[in-house]
This record gives structure tokens, sequence and C-alpha cells, in this order.
């Protein structure tokens, strides 16, 4: 989504381009002609004002709010690895007992749910329908002769007791057909197909992380077939020391940061921490969920977070800084820079200097004044601008 809004913004020329020479003569061969005069062949410096429609900046979705001081909380480092959540892994068995013909996925797949997984030639379906269809067919018949003796007796040509046992019978009858039904409702069967055909789907989006069958294979109706993990949320399971368990509480703020992508930060809270230690490790679980919309988390990533916690001695937070939120911040030429709004609507980059962090925050040591409105949301998209105009600026 993030990639679309931007196109749409460069494709705007949210920029303004190089303006035309007054004496008519192409910019191009103008500023060629005065870097040689000047004997410069270095290349032009880098943009520092972005200038955007409103249009532009509501379709972009960017904010900004007024840097301010704050204490940043104290925080202690635990390492981890992302793992995924129980309650999304599903265990996809046969369900029925067959040999497979077909085996339509591979690890590492993505499925959608719904979609087949693998065909099998199940014989035991026969039976099934054939119950269900001879249940359905003795059912129709007791529901005639209810409506028989119903009108029997209601000329006095019919005992009550026969009555009743007819109305039993049907009642029965239609509850052993109907769950008969409910069998193949459950397996995926429908009234249509193979007699002993059976499609195997997927019960749920996802990542196919374990296949456990082979075509030809025979399988019974619990043997596993894949396994589907569900990524759009996974745990960062960190292990943290028995001497800072005291100072992690539920509903911490944390900051996890990937050894596999060492310049993405990505923020959550302490959800749960166990009640008992690893005695090998002497250590302690705590989960730490984390979004995971574009699946950038992959299984097994080693990592560390860290996790906000409160002073040991009780004390109230460190002297308040200038902070901004850690999403603010971005990086150009290798260096840190904000972007701040300026009163006449254009945004400007302040390149700054980084003191200490806590989790979503950053401290601001130089560069930006306290008030200054931050661009909080969408610096990303600036910088993607910003760029785009100094390489046409070079280009030209």
């Amino acid at each position: 989504m993030r990639q679309a809004v931007l196109a749409a913004i460069l494709s705007l020329g949210a920029c303004s381009a190089p303006a035309a020479r007054p004496d008519g003569a192409p910019a191009e061969h103008a500023e060629h002609a005065e870097h040689a005069e000047a004997g410069e062949h270095e290349e032009h410096a880098l943009e520092t004002t972005v200038r955007l429609t409103p249009a532009v900046i509501e379709a972009a979705g960017l904010a900004w709010a007024p840097a301010r001081r704050q204490a940043l909380a104290p925080t202690v480092w635990v390492a981890g690895e992302i793992q995924a959540d129980p309650d999304r892994v599903f265990q996809v068995a046969a369900k029925v007992a067959g040999m497979l013909e077909t085996v339509e996925f591979r690890e590492g797949d993505r499925v959608a749910e719904g979609q087949v997984l693998a065909t099998l030639r199940a014989p035991g379906l026969g039976g099934l329908r054939a119950d269900q269809a001879s249940l359905l067919a003795r059912a129709a018949s007791a529901r005639a002769n209810l409506t028989r003796l119903e009108a029997l007796a209601q000329r006095g040509m019919a005992a009550q007791q026969e009555l009743a046992a007819a109305r039993a019978e049907a009642s029965a009858l239609q509850a052993e057909a109907a769950a008969a039904g409910q069998r193949l409702q459950a397996l995926g069967v429908g009234k249509d197909g193979k007699p002993t055909g059976f499609a195997l789907r997927a019960p749920i989006a996802g990542v196919v992380t374990q296949r456990g069958v082979v075509v030809g294979q025979a399988v019974g109706a619990e043997q596993m077939v894949a396994t589907i993990v569900d990524l759009s949320e996974v745990w960062f399971v960190a292990r943290v020391f028995e001497h800072t368990l005291s100072r992690v509480e539920i509903g911490a703020a944390a900051e996890v940061r990937l050894n596999a992508l060492p310049d993405d930060l990505f923020q959550g809270t302490v959800a749960y921490i166990a009640p008992q230690t690893d005695p090998g490790a002497r250590t302690i679980v705590a989960r730490i969920p984390l979004k995971n919309p574009e699946e950038r988390l992959r299984l097994g990533l080693f990592g560390a977070a860290t996790i906000a916690v409160p002073d040991p001695d009780g004390r109230p937070a460190g002297a308040p800084v200038l902070a901004v939120p850690r999403e603010a911040v971005t990086e150009l030429a290798g260096e840190p820079a904000v972007f701040v709004r300026r009163d006449d609507g254009a945004f400007e980059l302040h390149r700054v200097v980084l003191g200490a962090s806590a989790p979503g925050l950053v401290e601001i040591a130089a560069g930006l004044e306290e008030g200054e409105p931050v661009v909080t949301r969408g610096a990303f998209t600036l910088k993607s601008v910003l760029l785009k105009h100094t390489f046409a600026e070079d280009h030209h």
C-alpha cells in the first residue's frame, strides 16, 4: 500500500522542476557551462526542502507533532528469536483414510483459505454416502407412514399407540440422516463429485511450513498432511535473565531489532512472562507479539529486544530530553535526519545527532529545537520525493 501511494506521489512531480534560464538557453547546457567555468565537477548538493499539495499530503497520510522534552524510560536488553503464535498454527490432517492421488503444494508455498492441498481416493466415503442415502430414504418412508396414520387417526381408524410409535420412528430416522449429512459436511464433501474422491482444503490462509506426505502414500484419517502458519502476527520470544526478571512487567513497551534486518526496529509490548525458569539456561521466557503484515519477520530469526523497565531504585525516570518517535528519524547519506513542517507548508530536512533511546523514542541531541513540528508519520515518503528531485537535478 505504501509503495502504491509513493508511486502516485512521485508521478505527480511533487517537487518543482529546475527553472528555465532567463536567456532562453537550455538549462542543461547553461549549467554545464557554468560548471566548466568554475571548474566544478562535484555532484549537486542534496535538496533540503519538499513541497507537496494538500491532496498529496492527505493521500500519503503524513502527520507531524511538536518536538517536546520527555523522560526516557530505562531499559533492559534481552536476546530472543521469532516464533509462530501457536493459535495461528494449523496441523492439517487427512480426515479420511485413503490413497493420495495428488499433492498440490510444497513447503514455503502461500495458500489461500479453501485452496485444494491434496486429493485422495477414499473408499470409505462410498460407505458414508450410501449410509446417508439409506437413512434419507428410510426417513422419507417413515414420514409418509406417519402422515397416513395421522389421517386414519382423525377418522378413529388408528390407535394412538401406533401413531406415537410412527412419530418416534420418523423423528429418529430424520435425526440419523441429518447426522450422516453433518459427518460428510465436516469432511468438506458435497453431494456432487466422485463417490470415493476427496479434496483436502486449506482451513486458513498462510504459509506451508511442513509437508508430511507424498503422492501415492496411503494415509489414515489422523495422518498429518501439512502445517500451515498464519504469519500476519508473530511472537518475539525473549530470554530474560533471572537478575532482571523482577524489573520486566507485562504490558511494558519493547523494541525489537533482528540480526537479519539491522536497519529496522519493530515495536511491541510484553504480553506474557513464563511462570517457570528454563533449568538449563536459567532464563525465563517473555513473549512480545509483533505485527507482520508484510511477512518480513521469518520464523527463527534471531535478535534482541530492549524492554522499558522501572528505575531499579524506584526513582522517577531521568531528566527530560528532547525526543521524537523512532519512526520520525530517517537516514540520508549515512546520517540521521528528520523532516520539519515549516510555516509556509513546506517540509525541511534537518540533520540531527541522536542520543539515548527507549522503546519507540529516541533523543535528539542536536539539530532540532523544542516545539518544531516534526513529521512523525511519512518520513520515508518525503525522503523518497527528496531523492527523486535531487537525482532529477543531477541528470539535468
